[in-house]
């Protein structure tokens, strides 16, 4: 496989009012530190775009690492399903490349005060294993 397919460019909405501000700046200067992130740029106040290597880290794992450092993501419908469709091509993309599931950088960036409690309260939810959407959504 051609390695300019690896490399994807897709954009991360953000949501409401943050403690800090505009979420994207923030999220620019945070995500471009990330393992695979080849650039990250901000489009408006509430999107953010990145340009990864897919063979390093997928969007699937952006996106929690930013949810885990505290970014609220937006979590429309559109933006959603829009996600789970990048999520489930881009694992399709890794199992062809003979690549296990998608990365996790091994720094852990954990939110902290409340946000980080209720995260941890519905981290003991069970997930129902005969559910065909829990990986991508």
């Amino acid at each position: 496989m051609d390695e300019k397919q690896l490399i994807k460019t897709h954009e991360i909405w953000f949501r409401g009012p943050h403690h800090e501000g505009e979420q994207a700046r923030h999220a620019e200067h945070f995500a471009c530190w990330l393992p695979g992130v080849i650039s990250a740029r901000r489009r408006g106040p509430f999107c953010l775009e990145v340009e990864y290597d897919l063979s390093i880290i997928c969007l699937k794992a952006l996106r929690r690492i930013l949810q885990e450092a505290g970014f609220h993501l937006d979590a429309a419908l559109m933006e959603k399903l829009k996600c789970a469709l990048v999520d489930y091509t881009e694992q399709n993309q890794r199992e062809a490349l003979g690549l296990d599931g998608c990365s996790m950088p091994a720094q852990k960036n954990r939110a902290s005060g409340e946000a980080s409690v209720i995260r941890d309260r519905h981290e003991d939810i069970p997930e129902r294993p005969d559910d065909p959407w829990r990986h991508y959504l």
